[in-house]
Parts: structure tokens; C-alpha cells; sequence
């Protein structure tokens, strides 16, 4: 009685036992299971907590297109007076017009070519600086006049400058489109972009050439950002712009070059 007594005493313990570690194995593998799906999720956070710290500035690509307003080379040849540069909102400012000057831009600055003139009409030094531009010409028809202050009825001094770039009657195309290429150049430069302050992104402009071939050439940055890394991805992305581009045509139907460009950064003239 005494043995049988002992031996299911001593089963009873080794049960026991068995149980315990059982128990603390299965704690021990559940810790351990909860640590390691804690640490993948850490991980796996991170790189998105870290791209959410590295802020990229959106506004970036503002436009495409030719330096300043465009109008074709058949307006600006058949134009007699400052009726083709003006639009009808801009002429009923002016109450008494003073002079008209005519401007050519040069590397983006105003040149000591021009000519200037008393009346609405334009004389013959204004036709023929006009009539001898040819594509790709920048210039600016500065009207002085007095203009009527809506508040007062008085007489003052004021001016307007359209600044406008001869084109060809059908201006060179990206063959998806400009904003395709808008986005192209804004999504491809987002690594340049990591951290830029956009208050210190100062207006760029990228010029480039469409060849009467369809190809680009003659690509060039006259002002800087202020970031060398953006400057420099910018110029890139032009010399290698994937696809193709439809040339621009004359009036008579003939492919012609013609200048282009790219301008980013803060909103700028």
C-alpha cells in the first residue's frame, strides 16, 4: 500500500513538472513571437516616418514656353499700330497716350535698341525694327500715358510693358503634350528637391532649341535657383527628355527652329 501510495506521489510531481515547463515554453515563445512582429513593425515604419521628414517642395515647374507672351511673326509684321500688343482693357487706361518706345531684349535684358514714338500709330523707325525681327525675337512696346485714378478722377502718370516673343504660326509640340512635360520634369527632379526651402528657390530659366529636325540643342541656364543639385538635374532632365517633338511651322507650312523654356523655382519674370 505504502509503494503505491509513493509511486503515484512521485507521478503526480513529475506531472507537475512536465506542466510547468510547458507552460513557461509556450510564455517564452509567445514573448518572443510579440517582440519580433513589434520590431518588423518598427522597421517597417521608419522609412516612412523618415520620408515624411523629407519635405519636397511641389511647386515647382510654373511653364513651358516661349520666353515671354507669344505672337506671331505675321501679327508683328502687319502691325501699324499699338492696337496688335494691346489688349482692349489696356487701351481704355489710356486717357492720353504720351509715347510708345519699342525695346529689344538681349540676353534677357533691355537693349539700347529701340525706337521711339509720339502717337497710337507707329512710325517708320518702329515698322522696320519690328518688320527686320525674326523668330525667337524678345521685345517690349512700353506705352507712357496718363491714366484716370477711378477714386479721384485725376489725371496721373502710368505705363504698361507687354513683353512678347515673336513664334512661329504653329509652335513646336511635345509629342504627349506640355503637361505631360510638366510633370516629367517636376516627378524626375524630386531627389534634387529633398529639403529645399522654398523661400530661397530663387526663379530659374533653362533655354533649349526644337530643331526643325524635331531634336533639342543649344541648351542653356541663364539665372541659377540658388541650388547647384536642382540646377544641374534640371539641365540633365533636358538633354535626355525621352520621346519626341513635332517642329514648328512657318505661314507657308516650312519647318522651322525654335526656342523654348523651362522655367522653375519661385514664380518670377
Amino acid at each position: 500500500m505504502k509503494k503505491s501510495i509513493l509511486f503515484f506521489s512521485a507521478a503526480l510531481i513529475i506531472l507537475g513538472l512536465s506542466a510547468y515547463s510547458f507552460m513557461n515554453w509556450d510564455t517564452e515563445e509567445t514573448t518572443t513571437l510579440e517582440t519580433s512582429v513589434a520590431n518588423k513593425e518598427i522597421a517597417s515604419t521608419k522609412p516612412a516616418i523618415e520620408k515624411e521628414n523629407r519635405k519636397v517642395f511641389d511647386d515647382f515647374i510654373y511653364d513651358v514656353s516661349p520666353r515671354f507672351g507669344s505672337i506671331k511673326k505675321e501679327i508683328v509684321q502687319n502691325a501699324r499700330s499699338i492696337d496688335a500688343f494691346y489688349d482692349e482693357e489696356q487701351l481704355q487706361k489710356i486717357e492720353t497716350l504720351k509715347s510708345v518706345t519699342v525695346i529689344l531684349v538681349i540676353d534677357d535684358k533691355q537693349s539700347d535698341i529701340r525706337e521711339i514714338g509720339y502717337s497710337n500709330e507707329l512710325n517708320d523707325a518702329q515698322l522696320e525694327l519690328l518688320q527686320s525681327s525674326d523668330y525667337g525675337t524678345n521685345f517690349i512696346v512700353r506705352a507712357d500715358y496718363l491714366e484716370k485714378n477711378k477714386e479721384t478722377g485725376d489725371l496721373e502718370d502710368s505705363h504698361s510693358t507687354p513683353h512678347l516673343t515673336i513664334v512661329p504660326e504653329k509652335q513646336a509640340t511635345y509629342f504627349m503634350g506640355k503637361e505631360t512635360l510638366k510633370d516629367y520634369f517636376r516627378e524626375s527632379s524630386k531627389e534634387s528637391r529633398v529639403n529645399v526651402d522654398p523661400e530661397k528657390l530663387q526663379p530659374a530659366k533653362v533655354f533649349f532649341t526644337v530643331t526643325k529636325n524635331g531634336t533639342i540643342k543649344n541648351v542653356y541656364q541663364d539665372r541659377l535657383s540658388g541650388y547647384p543639385e536642382v540646377d544641374k538635374k534640371m539641365l540633365e532632365l533636358i538633354l535626355n527628355l525621352p520621346g519626341t517633338w513635332e517642329p514648328a511651322k512657318n505661314t507657308k507650312g516650312k519647318k522651322v527652329d525654335q526656342e523654348l523654356v523651362v522655367s522653375f523655382g519661385l514664380m518670377g519674370c
